[in-house]
């Protein structure tokens, strides 16, 4: 019986919440154009790749931001991933302290429906804990790839 080769599949998203958050002061504060936004009391809405778009009866309770990772990192590790992003935040450090200080949530949300390993040594979780940034890890134990969206935000719930 021949083995079966595991379908690498894995994503780490940049996301802001907040009550009174609006996206487009993240996005000047930052500086990066969001691939998806919303504000507080719009109605929830997934897009699928090919363009077609569900729209819920539920609204957001809160508005938020996402910045997922480029596509060609998408075909990296986890722990690489982690890490493009822990290189692109460290210049952000001042823009990411003031988005925390509002009162809205920074996280790095990471995504796995494959085997995959994270090693974060204390200084890494040290470094993102002084620019504000939190972390949330989704590990999806069916391993089924097709039912992993970046832009579900799985780690959080925050569509």
């Amino acid at each position: 019986m021949a083995a079966m080769r595991e379908e690498h599949c894995c994503s780490v998203t940049l996301i802001v919440v907040g009550g009174d958050l609006e996206p487009e002061v993240v996005t000047s504060t930052l500086g990066w154009l969001p691939d998806r936004s919303w504000r507080r009391g719009e109605r929830k809405r997934f897009t699928w790749r090919d363009g077609t778009e569900r729209v819920f009866d539920s609204v957001h309770d809160w508005g938020g931001r996402k910045r997922f990772a480029a596509d060609d990192e998408r075909r990296q590790s986890l722990q690489d991933q982690v890490a493009a992003w822990l290189e692109r935040l460290r210049v952000k450090g001042p823009a990411l302290r003031c988005l925390h200080d509002r009162g809205w949530e920074v996280e790095l949300d990471c995504f796995s429906a494959t085997s995959e390993s994270l090693d974060l040594p204390v200084t890494v979780l040290g470094e993102l804990a002084g620019l504000g940034v939190g972390l949330a890890l989704t590990f999806s134990a069916g391993g089924d790839a097709s039912a992993a969206e970046p832009n579900a935000a799985p780690g959080t719930g925050r569509m």
